[in-house]
């Protein structure tokens, strides 16, 4: 198409087979407005797709050949103009008519006789809201280019820790690339190993903004020989200070000995611990400590502490796995999972079985929080 340089003035595109009409309302809006006139639905859609494109668009419903209401619906086909607006201007008075025109994808219906400033408001209210309308993209579009830098920034972050693997399986699935749910693992120096599953409130970035700085504290204490109660109360007071009012950390973390006999856990506000002895539940340790970054605490945090046999296993787990919704509104529930792990240790299967299970529970629901379970191996 050829193209016409663009002046201050908005552009309207003025479309009626009576030259008149058109000039009654060129007089109208020539003052603040360019105004480039089509006669037919056929030239309406030619200058309509000139460059730059009208701003706003004036038409006439009652045209031979292509009527207004055709026009406008292969203007909204067409991804070049389906967003200018279109103000039917039109001696169409019955109500069905102006639900047509507006189903059709107009913004607004004048009726013939039209008065002056009727139409000299209208024109200017609706290029105001396509304004605003353009601004609000803009401004979307740079936020979502932020977001976007935001999340590499913290996935490359979080991925620059590595996690030790030994005597460990874990199964991970986020409900966003930025994802509330954290597990790391790391061994002492004097061989302790440090299993720890957290979750921030929420999920998306409000959740994970928080994990670079977590796993960073995590390594650096476990590479120092920290106990349990010690990493914890330092994560503690650093989310207590850096965190916002109302985003916390629930967080699990379990300290085995160097000869894997002797475990403490640690629960603030997670689902429980669970230990399973020949292929059974053993014992559930429920959570004794409020989560990390809400209260501050000069006192060790309190633990659970138990023997494990050659072959235990441990399993933390996330609430997204027990609250995880089937299309009767009905969760997953502890009693689901427990048993669940109990057939996949029977059967010896691997733990994404687990995500397949609950993937057909939830049906065509769609998950709302970060899976995440983790097993441990005395």
């Amino acid at each position: 198409m050829r193209s016409q340089k663009r002046s201050n003035k908005p552009i309207i595109l003025v479309v009626d087979d009576i030259p008149e009409n058109i000039d009654v309302l060129k007089g109208a809006l020539i003052a603040d407005y360019q105004v480039r006139p089509a006669t037919n639905g056929k030239i309406a859609l030619r200058a309509a797709n000139v460059q730059p494109n009208p701003d706003l668009i004036l038409l006439d419903i009652m045209m031979p050949g292509m009527d207004g209401y055709e026009v406008c619906r292969q203007l909204k086909a067409d991804p070049a103009t389906r967003d200018i607006p279109v103000i039917f201007v039109t001696a169409k008075s019955d109500v069905e008519d102006e639900v047509l025109g507006l189903a059709a994808g107009a913004v607004d219906y004048i009726i013939k006789p039209y008065s002056i400033p009727i139409i000299q408001a209208r024109v200017s209210t609706h290029l105001a809201l396509r304004q605003a309308h353009r601004d609000l993209n803009d401004r979307n579009r740079i936020l979502l280019e932020e977001r976007r830098l935001i999340e590499e920034m913290i996935v490359k972050m979080r991925h620059a820790d590595q996690m030790d693997e030994k005597y460990l399986r874990y199964l991970v699935a986020p409900v966003e690339t930025t994802a509330g749910d954290m597990l790391l693992a790391a061994f002492t120096p004097d061989g302790r190993q440090m299993v720890m599953m957290g979750d921030f409130t929420g999920h998306g970035l409000s959740a994970a903004i928080g994990g670079p700085l977590v796993g960073h504290l995590f390594h650096e204490l476990v590479a120092s020989g920290a106990s349990g109660g010690q990493l914890l109360t330092a994560l503690n007071q650093q989310l207590c200070l850096r965190l916002p009012t109302g985003i916390f950390f629930a967080v699990q973390l379990v300290e085995l000995t160097p000869d894997r006999t002797q475990a403490k856990i640690y629960n603030g506000g997670m689902p429980d611990t669970l230990h399973v002895h020949h292929k059974t539940i053993q014992q559930r340790y429920p959570s004794l400590m409020v989560p990390l970054g809400i209260l501050s605490w000069s006192e060790r945090p309190v633990c659970h502490e138990l023997t494990l046999q050659p072959e235990d296993r441990l399993y933390l787990c996330s609430d997204g796995i027990i609250e995880a919704v089937n299309p009767d509104g009905q969760m997953f529930g502890k009693e689901r999972l427990e048993e669940e792990l109990c057939r996949l240790l029977t059967h010896q299967l691997p733990l994404e079985t687990l995500l397949e299970t609950l993937n057909q529970y939830v049906g065509a629901t769609v998950h709302e929080d970060d899976i995440t379970l983790a097993e441990i191996v005395a």
